[in-house]
């Protein structure tokens, strides 16, 4: 014990002893990724296979769109349908102002080290060690929690289905939800365990599934639903609150879709040693991802709110299926359409992560 703190106390020692050695990065002037990558204090060692618009893919993929929305829904419409479609756009342009600042710190210092190194290269002398250590362990914590938080989503997305499937005629248990979270958990972890560039197409993969995913919902559930659609002012200005909580408060944490949905874009950072031209393909990729999710988002969130049968909010949340998004689509498109719809769902959710 008393070697282990021995070694402890002089790595720490050796750590305070050069916290005010801060190396000059000019991002402006450099031959490319690799010298930028050695003014950092990096030696390039991993391969530069993802292009702008994978690494667009990752952050992208992550988000998820239509599998994430499908997954919090039921926290939006607590609000009531105002709430989910003001609070998402709301939250979407706080995002994009976060965003755009972690787009700009990407390009000028891409490495995978993100926000951990930025912290130790921009923080005063008297708090650059703490500040760094707290910055990684709430990252890493955010991360897990983010996988934990998408396998979860996938688990009840699949038992949606298979309900919807058996006419009700299956229980859905957390026993059954759990066994299914840890499968999604194990198998991402061996596919994590994949070449980069195989990884890298994954990305693009991802993409196709969720561009088809968030079009084939924007067409084919208004087109179910058909003139049965709730009005205008339902929709944008009916607030129904169905939490303990005030109207206000219920009404704030309704942007919790959108906070949950467009997230890890820092992602795209962490990928940054293994991209081409990655003072470039960060900002793209961030402000991108940003961007498109926040309006396509939006779009999605109109169209739930609009094809809510009878303008039944609580319904909906009470839904036998375990999904509100789920309950939407079957009241629009019945039996089979949900299904396959669910199904497909899940298969986003899972690139997702």
């Amino acid at each position: 014990m008393r070697s282990i703190t021995s070694r402890t106390e002089d790595h720490l020692h050796n750590v305070i002893s050069h916290r005010s050695e801060v190396r000059s990065i000019d991002p402006q002037h450099n031959a490319g990724d690799v010298e930028l990558l050695a003014q950092i204090g990096y030696k390039q060692e991993l391969r530069r296979h993802y292009s702008t618009f994978q690494v667009f893919g990752i952050a992208f993929s992550i988000m998820g769109l239509l599998p994430s929305i499908s997954s919090v829904l039921s926290i939006g419409l607590e609000g009531g349908p105002a709430a989910l479609v003001w609070g998402w756009i709301s939250a979407s342009i706080f995002i994009l102002c976060v965003g755009t600042s972690l787009a700009f710190l990407g390009s000028a210092i891409p490495t995978s080290g993100g926000l951990y190194y930025y912290t130790n290269y921009y923080c005063p002398d008297a708090f650059r060690v703490p500040l760094s250590f707290m910055i990684g362990c709430s990252n890493s914590l955010g991360l897990i929690g983010g996988l934990c938080s998408i396998s979860y989503g996938f688990a009840v997305q699949v038992l949606s289905a298979v309900y919807i499937q058996q006419d009700g005629a299956f229980e859905i248990t957390r026993a059954k939800c759990y066994g299914i979270f840890v499968a999604c958990v194990v198998s991402n972890a061996i596919i994590c365990c994949l070449a980069t560039k195989q990884a890298a197409l994954l990305q693009t993969i991802s993409i196709i599934v969720n561009v088809f995913l968030v079009l084939l919902f924007l067409i084919a559930v208004p087109v179910g639903t058909g003139h049965g659609f709730n009005s205008a002012s339902y929709i944008f200005g009916t607030l129904i609150n169905n939490r303990d909580y005030g109207t206000a408060w219920s009404f704030f944490l309704s942007w919790l879709p959108a906070i949950w949905t467009i997230g890890s874009f820092d992602s795209t950072i962490h990928c940054s040693e293994e991209a081409k031209n990655a003072q470039r393909a960060i900002p793209v990729g961030i402000i991108g991802s940003i961007s498109a999710c926040g309006i396509l988002g939006w779009a999605i969130c109109i169209v739930c709110a609009a094809c809510i049968k009878d303008g039944d909010v609580s319904r909906v949340l009470q839904s036998d299926t375990g999904s509100a998004m789920a309950q939407i689509i079957y009241d629009a498109l019945g039996k089979k359409w949900a299904v396959a719809f669910m199904s497909l769902i899940a298969v986003g959710q899972y690139l997702m992560s």
